[in-house]
């Protein structure tokens, strides 16, 4: 069994490397997509326009006038502790690309239709699947999540002077393959590792009603959205070894992005100001475990679920819209946000740390004729939490690792630069 290990270690390396994050969701997902929503703490659901309505709510870029193309650079660094010991954490660059696109149809069609395409890229991987083993302490619904390839594309459709409607999907990346240890024609023992990207597809619908100039609502749903890893180790270590050795299989899930309804508002008490308020459920009820058991002892008892919550997040954003000369216009944003834990307090067998999460946010759109500039800066305030774990659950604590109790808190700082042009 050591020299098997010893054999595949290479050829794990080498997938987390070039194919490669821990469980959670996307970085849309956690942070949110483009600077206007992350300014506002992703309360643009009912206002959201261009390519940032293929997330929020697709039905919003049925109201866009022009065609429109952002370029978008965001970085998020991560301190987050366990037990007072700061956890070593990557940081998550991540390049933003979005087209909205009204179609120039004619007819009854004419200012009708739209459709809209972004891309969220990490820097550092397309899918990392660095997992830690069962049991051990780790923060599986904020560590890692913004480093997997998102892709979202979307189709809007006026169906009124005041309502529309629109569908997309989102695509995170997921792996599989498999790894075999065997000799090669030599006899010398070799490594073949075979890996393969694929996609997974979460459904998203929205609703846009504008029924005055001054109020806006939008609903919005998105199904779940997980990105998967299998990777099977089998091996042959010839006629020398005559003992067969047992297949390895290396399965879990290395993002997840709960299925979720949002409900916006927005009112404009005054023509330069814009108050938003969004609420949004979100079924972590679903959240699968995140790594599996490669190789137990028989009798070994299996891991306990999850046990995850729905949780409902409340967001607040405002914007202000001022002309300071001539073309050039200023809009300053501010945002905050509640986000509860799904996670329960981890009293047994797994180690999951979280804690309520307030986002607050601000930022600045500066729109000078067709150009637009946008800055946006968000401080994620993981709340100090304690786990103690009971007798009746852990048989023996000094084998766990949270053991015998566990606190967790952290804080994580992201920053979003992102420039326009409406065509």
């Amino acid at each position: 069994m050591r020299r098997l290990l010893q054999l595949a270690a290479p050829a794990l390396a080498g997938i987390v490397v070039h194919a490669a994050v821990p469980a959670a969701a996307s970085p849309v997902d956690l942070f949110g997509l483009g600077a206007r929503g992350q300014a506002m703490a992703g309360a643009v659901d009912s206002t959201a326009s261009g390519f940032e309505a293929a997330y929020y709510n697709p039905a919003g870029l049925a109201w866009d006038a022009r065609p429109s193309f952002a370029l978008g650079y965001q970085s998020a660094t991560f301190a987050l502790d366990v037990n007072g010991v700061e956890q070593a954490t990557r940081d998550a660059p991540v390049l933003t690309i979005g087209f909205g696109v009204p179609l120039p149809l004619g007819g009854a069609l004419e200012d009708r239709l739209a459709l809209g395409l972004a891309f969220a890229i990490p820097q550092n991987s397309i899918l990392i699947a660095d997992i830690t083993r069962p049991g051990d302490p780790s923060f599986v619904v904020v560590e890692n999540r913004a480093q997997t390839v998102s892709v979202l594309g979307c189709l809007a459709v006026r169906v009124a002077d005041w309502l529309s409607v629109g569908v997309g999907a989102l695509a995170l990346a997921e792996l599989s393959g498999d790894i075999a240890v065997a000799p090669n024609d030599e006899g010398k023992l070799g490594t073949r590792v075979k890996d393969e990207l694929r996609a997974d597809y979460a459904f998203i619908a929205g609703l846009s009603l504008r029924p005055r100039p001054w109020l806006s609502l939008g609903l919005t749903w998105r199904s779940e959205s997980t990105a998967r890893f299998s990777l099977p180790i089998t091996a042959d270590l010839g006629e020398d070894f005559g003992i067969p050795l047992p297949r390895l299989d290396i399965t879990g899930t290395a993002q997840y992005d709960p299925a979720e309804a949002a409900l916006g508002v927005g009112v404009r008490p005054a023509p330069w100001l814009l108050v938003a308020v969004s609420g949004v459920w979100q079924r972590w009820s679903e959240f699968p475990l995140p790594i599996g058991y490669t190789a137990v002892p028989a009798g070994t008892p299996p891991q306990p679920p999850p046990n995850f919550h729905d949780t409902v997040s409340v967001r607040l954003g405002l914007e202000g819209d001022f002309s300071v000369d001539g073309d050039l216009r200023l809009l300053p944003r501010l945002g905050a946000s509640l986000e509860p834990t799904p996670v329960p307090d981890q009293t047994g067998f797994h180690n999951h740390l979280d804690g309520d999460r307030v986002v607050l946010s601000l930022g600045v759109g500066l729109v000078f004729g067709p150009l637009h500039l946008d800055l946006a800066g968000q401080v994620h305030l993981l709340g100090e939490r304690t786990s103690a774990k009971d007798p009746a659950l852990v048989a023996d604590p000094t084998t766990n690792p949270g053991a015998p109790s566990v606190t967790s808190a952290g804080t994580v700082l992201v920053g979003n630069l992102q420039i326009g042009l409406e065509l």
